[in-house]
């Protein structure tokens, strides 16, 4: 066992070369029982492992990342240096499978890597951060502990910039991630410096709220408190629509009345006097958040939106009353104007508040899937309701039709249809039977079933995929990056074309009051928040629509390299057949008999994970048999010593290396494939397995090819097998690659990426294996079936929740309505701003230039939310 105090495990890792692969190796490693947290890596080739004393132990370690495709050592752990181990790495053995796309070990992401050294050990002291005396060294950006934060008081996107460098500036905080849309911030922390107050001081210094967003064991109940946040703003704004609309209203009568009536109320000298009270009113309590914002942030050295309305609605109000003041009681109008500026911004601000409530209830609806209680059987069959926070690993729950299922669990009792469909996109329900699974939040239809509780809370599947959406609705597509940058300057910017607006009427033409008016137009039109909103609210709104589809992003970067895919990558087996083969005939070429040459097979088989190893190692279940020697060869097949008897089991090329003759066989059908068997150095006979395509692989592929998707097929397998599935599908045999090894997956796939004459081309990559990872992570987008493994679902950008392969090309679908709705919005906000602030400044709209601006500027903001909503209409 590794004994440490509970600080750091060192390892050296091989085989990385990319951000994917720090995030395979990462999740790997703390996927092992006592692993606190894993920090990775990708310059020094080294990870650092956080571990609870006396728990982990050196080949739990190395094997979680050998399964993941790479190679591990142990370095040292703090303290002291772990005892000696075999370096033996019988890793590559026991995880390897036999003859098709699935053998061998865990590849490496790049068969370059496949030779290279291990890199060279780097010392704690050169780790960064490691000149601090006594601290912990930093960790790599994205590396450590997520924690979400909710943050109060963000109007637009310079609000997020900000907020963002001040988590980021906390020591420990490795990555911050703020979320204009959701109101979120998503840190990624190094437990072991973790401070939430040093986080929420941050956020209170760069002028803003934090509050940490509570982890509930019930989804109903953080689904409620979800709700109260996004109903409670809605009324907010709510309540101070109603106050400024019935304020206003004697503003304008009052301000009109010298225009429309004339005569003796044109000079009626006491209604500057008494719009002064209404005005001032409206000006305390709607433009009183503003103002106070704006000298927040002015105090702590920066701008944002309130800065805009506070100064331009200020201005307004402060012109009239020192007109009124001095007597010129025609300058008095601007009470009525900063009195109607008030109420528009607040009405773009209502309306802004429900679109995006809307926009952001993709996981309130999950949340609601889950129901509040569960009906726990007792032993003694005595039932009681509990609440859902309360049920505990192995507790028996009934569920009666019509339902909700409560927890991920096993059927024991009873048999009924299920319907999974807000979950996994699938329409039909599934029937389920005993020694089924069922997720939690499915709904029960007709029988009645007695489950036994799995995985609870943060385990269960309802919840990964809620943290999935949270995660991809918290991150930033490349294009926002254009955004934030420009919003970071915008301000400032706006403020001097506001200031050179007021010199240049005032001085140019001598009429101050145009240069007020024009300023404070300038000041109001300008909309920095549509910038902060057009990709965020377009990635809420995506993701969300994903998830009710059983399709899941993780990364909203996902959504721009889903948009030109030119060629699709499908694994073969699990992916586009079953992954379920079956022997369907068995061929003697010795003196064995069939159920003797079958257990003989199937014993040899009983170390691999691949689905022929599955198929045949049934054939050995139950039987007391000895196995000695295992081994495993990457992409060939398996020997074994059983009963005494040399035993190898594999393709025709695995045997013949051996100087065994195969002779040819005819496998006689679409999606089978043969083993080949020799004992004792013979060839005793040859194994056809059945791997049928599934239903809609070939619907799937017709979709693609005819968006104008090329589509390739890969395998491990023999090329007669793959051509003939290839042909039932509809893949071109020139697209078939037969025989490939797993660590030649990932060199494929950056092949394919050069298209004919050289040009480059988006490659997606569709497989379900743990050999698949490595190519997952070398494809512009990987996309892994939920029925797949874990690390293949780690690697991926997408994951499909079921093992339809039609999630496909409704993937890429929704990647291209999302890119191209952030495209329009980042342009309609750019384009906005760029029109409107020149023509704000030349004076072109005239005397109702403010009221014009706050109108379009609330306009601005709720275009761009209610174009993200459209993506929910389009088709996929």
């Amino acid at each position: 066992m590794i004994e440490t105090d509970g600080k750091l495990v060192r390892m050296t890792i091989a085989g990385m070369s990319c951000d994917h692969c720090v995030r395979t190796v990462r999740k790997a490693i703390e996927s092992v029982p006592g692993v606190r947290s894993a920090s990775v890596d990708l310059a020094s080739g080294r990870a650092e492992v956080r571990v609870i004393p006396g728990w982990v132990d050196e080949q739990g370690l190395r094997s979680a990342v050998s399964q993941a495709g790479y190679e591990g050592e142990i370095e040292a752990s703090s303290g002291e240096v772990p005892a000696a181990a075999d370096t033996a790495d019988a890793s590559d053995e026991d995880s390897a499978g036999s003859g098709d796309d699935s053998e061998g070990p865990p590849p490496r992401p790049s068969p370059a890597n496949a030779s290279a050294p291990l890199p060279p050990v780097v010392s704690i002291g050169s780790m960064p951060g490691a000149d601090r005396a006594g601290e912990a060294p930093d960790l790599p950006v994205g590396a450590g502990e997520p924690r979400e934060l909710a943050i109060s008081g963000m109007h637009c996107a310079s609000c997020v910039a900000r907020v963002e460098r001040a988590l980021s500036g906390v020591p420990g905080v490795s990555e911050a991630r703020v979320n204009l849309a959701t109101e979120r911030a998503r840190v990624v922390v190094d437990p072991s410096r973790f401070d939430e107050q040093a986080l929420r001081l941050a956020v209170s210094e760069a002028g803003y709220d934090a509050r940490p967003v509570e982890d509930d064991a019930d989804p109903s109940r953080a689904a409620e408190r979800m709700r109260r946040d996004r109903e409670g703003r809605v009324a907010y704004w709510r309540r101070r629509l109603i106050v400024g609309l019935v304020l206003v209203s004697p503003l304008v009568v009052l301000g009109l009345g010298p225009m429309l009536l004339g005569g003796a109320w044109a000079q009626a000298r006491w209604i500057g006097w008494a719009m002064l009270l209404p005005a001032t009113v409206l000006q305390v309590y709607l433009g009183g958040p503003y103002l106070a914002g704006a000298i927040d942030r002015l105090r702590h050295g920066s701008t944002n939106m309130d800065t805009l309305v506070a100064l331009g609605t200020s201005t307004a109000f402060g012109y009239s009353v020192y007109h009124l003041a001095v007597g010129d009681h025609e300058g008095t109008h601007f009470f009525m104007d900063a009195g109607i500026i008030l109420t528009l911004i607040t009405l773009g601000s209502f309306l802004e508040a429900r679109s995006r409530g809307a926009a952001g209830q993709a996981i309130e609806r999950l949340l609601d899937l889950a129901p509040k209680t569960a009906r726990v059987v007792r032993p003694g069959g005595r039932e009681e309701d509990v609440p859902l926070a309360d049920v505990a690993l192995g507790d028996v729950v009934r569920v009666r039709p019509g339902e909700s299922i409560p927890v991920d669990g096993e059927v024991i009792e009873g048999e009924s249809d299920v319907d999974e469909s807000m979950l996994t996109g699938e329409s039909l329900p599934v029937t389920k039977r005993p020694g089924d699974t069922v997720v939690g939040g499915s709904r029960n239809a007709e029988g009645t079933i007695l489950v036994r509780a799995t995985r609870l809370g943060k385990d269960s599947a309802l919840q990964q995929i809620v943290e999935l959406v949270r995660e991809a609705q918290g991150s930033k597509a490349g294009v926002q990056r254009l955004a934030d940058r420009i919003a970071s300057v915008f301000v400032p910017t706006v403020l001097v074309i506001a200031l050179i607006t007021l010199l240049g009427w005032g001085l140019g033409s001598g009429s101050w009051r145009a240069g007020v008016l024009n300023a404070a137009a300038v000041l109001i039109i300008s909309c920095p928040c549509a910038l902060g909103l057009a990709t965020p609210v377009a990635v809420a709104v995506a993701t969300g629509r994903g998830a009710r589809a059983g399709l899941l992003v993780r990364d909203a970067s996902a959504f721009e390299r889903m948009d030109r895919i030119g060629a699709v990558v499908l694994d073969k087996t699990g992916t586009v057949t079953e992954g379920k083969p079956t022997v369907s005939d068995v061929i003697l070429h010795g003196s064995l008999d069939r159920d003797r040459l079958l257990l003989l097979a199937g014993a040899a088989e009983r170390g691999s994970e691949h689905p022929v190893a599955h198929a045949l190692s049934a054939f050995a279940d139950g039987r007391e048999i000895a196995v000695d020697g295992f081994r495993a060869v990457r992409g060939g097949g398996v020997s074994a010593s059983v009963d005494g008897r040399m035993v190898l089991v594999g393709s025709a090329a695995f045997l013949e290396g051996r100087g065994i003759a195969v002779p040819d066989v005819d496998a006689g059908g679409v999606g089978r494939t043969v083993v080949h068997v020799a004992v004792d150095g013979a060839l005793a006979g040859s194994i056809v397995l059945a791997d049928a395509p599934k239903p809609h692989s070939r619907e799937a592929i017709d979709t693609l090819r005819r968006q104008g998707i090329e589509v390739f097929l890969l395998t491990g397998d023999d090329p007669s097998p793959a051509r003939a599935v290839a042909e039932a599908v509809g893949i071109p045999p020139h697209h078939v690659f037969a025989r490939v090894l797993p660590d030649e997956k990932a060199s494929k796939v950056a092949a394919l990426r050069m298209a004919e004459g050289g040009r480059a081309r988006r490659v997606a990559m569709v497989g379900d294996g743990i050999n698949d990872a490595p190519a997952l992570a070398a494809a512009d987008v990987g996309i892994a079936l939920g029925t797949g493994t874990d690390v293949a679902k780690a690697a991926a950008d997408v994951v499909i929740a079921t093992g339809d392969l039609r999630g496909v090309p409704r993937a890429l679908a929704l990647g291209r309505a999302t890119l191209r709705a952030i495209r329009q919005n980042l342009f309609w906000a750019f384009f906005y701003n760029a029109v409107g602030i020149p023509v704000a400044a030349l004076g072109l709209f005239g005397a109702y230039g403010p009221m014009v601006a706050a109108l379009a500027m609330s306009l601005s903001s709720v275009t761009v939310v209610t174009r993200a909503r459209l993506i929910n209409l389009s088709p996929i």
